[in-house]
């Protein structure tokens, strides 16, 4: 059984309770479907846009293992990170085609990638394996420079994150700092798929 969460102190409870009784999509998930919830933050009084950091995050349990990904915005940058927890008494091991073990992407509104992690890194294309130990985490990270992510940011909509080899697909909405003097937004999405949703 998968169950969602959302980090937001005032609406924990309600949102908890709902994600725990919906129960999960069957077939695979399409850009637009999913759990999505709107969340205020303070933000710039004076129409500029602001420095402060605005987050989005999802997060999904399959068996003993627990998916976290965070995306977050702050003076231009873009920063992704996925979090795997084991909570099982075993190791969780995942065999891989090659050396990546992890990824990220950036998918416009029609589900197009923009931008992944693994564009132009060369990984050995040898078998591999990644473990993660029983009560143990792991986290992989990624960062959009500002001048990369400006070209982009535009059109972005949903930021990715997986575990190669596997179905899983974890999204959520990228944050953006408003320019208009009101408050920031946290849009908190899951996605969960059985595999690639998105034209690349």
């Amino acid at each position: 059984m998968m169950h969602c969460f959302f980090r937001h102190t005032a609406l924990l409870g309600a949102v908890a309770a709902f994600c725990l009784l919906t129960a999960a999509p069957q077939a695979e998930a399409r850009l637009g479907t999913g759990i999505g919830v709107t969340l205020p933050m303070g933000g710039s009084s004076n129409g500029s846009t602001t420095n402060e950091a605005v987050e989005s995050y999802a997060a999904v349990t399959e068996g003993q293992v627990i998916q976290e990904l965070t995306v977050r915005e702050r003076g231009g940058k873009l920063y992704l990170t996925l979090k795997v927890t084991n909570n099982g008494d075993a190791a969780y091991t995942i065999a891989h085609r090659d050396g990546q073990f992890y990824d990220f992407a950036l998918l416009d509104d029609n589900g197009k990638a923009l931008w992944h992690w693994s564009d132009g890194t060369a990984f050995t294309q040898a078998l591999t394996s990644s473990t993660i130990a029983a009560h143990k985490s792991e986290v992989y990270k990624a960062e959009i420079a500002r001048k990369d992510y400006r070209k982009i940011k535009d059109d972005a909509v949903l930021a990715t994150a997986w575990l190669t080899d596997t179905p899983l697909r974890l999204s959520t909405r990228i944050p953006h700092a408003t320019a208009h003097g009101g408050s920031g937004a946290i849009y908190g999405t899951i996605i969960i798929g059985n595999g690639p949703y998105w034209d690349d």
